[in-house]
């Protein structure tokens, strides 16, 4: 008897990790494009491989769209935090859209990679997830990951790089139900000045940040903060919220303050 063919999600994504669960309860919906941003080493790598994780073993597919890195190191990210990256590329849940090794001239072949793009030219960008989302049937389900939209902020004026950010979301996170999240690194004071150019145009922001010094020596063990400055159509935590890693994932961690009783 032939099978049916599986009818894509809709709706929200119901998340596994606890962090996000704890974050953003009721999913997110899937027709969001959001930004994750922060500054260097405030966790955003992290975040992105979790988030990559989520999706991968729901079953759904990721685009991969590194920029920042070489698909190698992406993987091998991936691989630490406990990602089958061979067996997910194996079952095209995961792919790659090379936009880094154009600088080099040797290239080192990986079974993920599907797709080379120049990001001097944004339309390759574009061009390559709508052949992949094509070729994989994925509408209504799955990640597409960019990291990290710097690179093209650096390549591109202003009025392009909008026009680029408002394509990726209508063409991918609108049309298709694809949701599609997007690193930015705010180091600079010019990086903080070009989100506020696109924050009217997303879904969402989260917020990653290291934790203030004097608060890091009072916790005996390592963690970041993170906060969802805004997403639509979903209900989600306020403010800043502490967060750790152990074999399972992200963990939120909530600290109790002991009370003291004089006598």
């Amino acid at each position: 008897m032939e099978q049916k063919p599986l009818q894509p999600s809709t709706g929200t994504f119901k998340f596994t990790q606890d962090l996000f669960k704890y974050i953003i309860p009721h999913g997110v919906p899937r027709n969001s494009f959001v930004v994750l941003t922060g500054e260097g080493g405030s966790g955003k790598s992290v975040i992105l491989a979790h988030l990559v994780k989520d999706f991968l073993v729901s079953g759904e597919p990721v685009i991969y769209v590194a920029l920042d890195d070489d698909p190698q190191t992406v993987l091998n990210q991936l691989s630490s935090f406990g990602v089958d990256v061979e067996g997910f590329c194996g079952k095209k849940l995961l792919t790659i859209v090379d936009g880094f090794s154009y600088l080099a001239k040797a290239k080192k072949p990986s079974s993920c990679v599907e797709e080379e793009v120049n990001p001097e030219n944004p339309d390759t960008i574009t061009s390559s997830i709508g052949k992949l989302i094509e070729k994989y049937n994925i509408a209504n389900k799955g990640l597409i990951v960019v990291d990290s939209l710097n690179e093209i902020m650096v390549l591109l004026d202003p009025t392009r790089f909008v026009k680029f950010v408002k394509v990726l979301r209508a063409s991918f996170a609108k049309t298709q139900g694809v949701l599609t999240v997007a690193s930015l690194h705010t180091s600079t004071q010019n990086f903080k000045e070009y989100l506020l150019t696109i924050e009217h145009l997303v879904d969402g922001i989260l917020e990653t940040s290291s934790i203030p010094v004097e608060l890091a020596q009072q916790i005996p063990i390592f963690v970041r903060q993170i906060s969802v400055r805004k997403m639509k159509g979903t209900d989600t935590k306020q403010g800043w919220v502490l967060y750790g890693i152990d074999r399972e994932g992200l963990k939120p961690v909530v600290l109790r303050i002991a009370s003291t009783t004089s006598r």
